[in-house]
């Protein structure tokens, strides 16, 4: 679904709220095992920046992992991100209940994630993106896809697409 600059432009200036996927969007895919600790990802400082950068101008920020772990809830606490909903089995409904409490419509939100079962929800916002190690039937849904790996920055590379194209 590539589209052009002026079209995603016109996406992106209506944005009042970004919500992501975690595991393989905010986090590279991998899980470790930590003895006496559990599982665990790890996550980039740098997308963390662009997350922090989108609040500063107001964009509210959210996440909705099919996945729940420790570190991903002290991640999201660390990031000051009040709407957070783990363990999602239907993303859209979560998604509907986001809607309902911020008082926002579809169009005015944007999702990152990389999966099949996040299509669904990638095709009800707005504005949609991927990491680039998404299935082709994920990047060829959203409406851009970063060039910076999963977990290496390619949150902030959307972060930063946004920030740059807003009025």
């Amino acid at each position: 679904m590539n589209q052009n600059l002026e079209s995603l432009k016109a996406r992106v200036a209506r944005l009042s709220v970004m919500i992501f996927d975690i595991d393989g969007t905010l986090t590279d895919g991998r899980i470790f095992w930590v003895p006496n600790s559990g599982w665990t990802q790890m996550y980039s400082v740098r997308d963390g920046m662009g997350i922090k950068r989108l609040q500063e101008v107001g964009i509210e920020v959210a996440a909705i992992s099919g996945g729940d772990s420790l570190s991903a809830q002290m991640r999201m606490q660390s990031l000051g991100i009040k709407h957070v909903h783990f363990g999602s089995q239907d993303k859209v409904a979560h998604f509907e209940k986001l809607l309902a409490l911020l008082n926002v419509s579809a169009e005015h939100c944007g999702y990152m994630g990389d999966e099949v079962v996040d299509l669904p929800l990638l095709k009800a916002v707005g504005f949609s993106s991927a990491p680039p190690e998404a299935p082709d039937e994920v990047r060829a849904q959203v409406h851009y896809v970063a060039q910076k790996p999963a977990g290496f920055g390619a949150a902030r590379e959307v972060c930063e697409f946004i920030l740059r194209h807003r009025p």
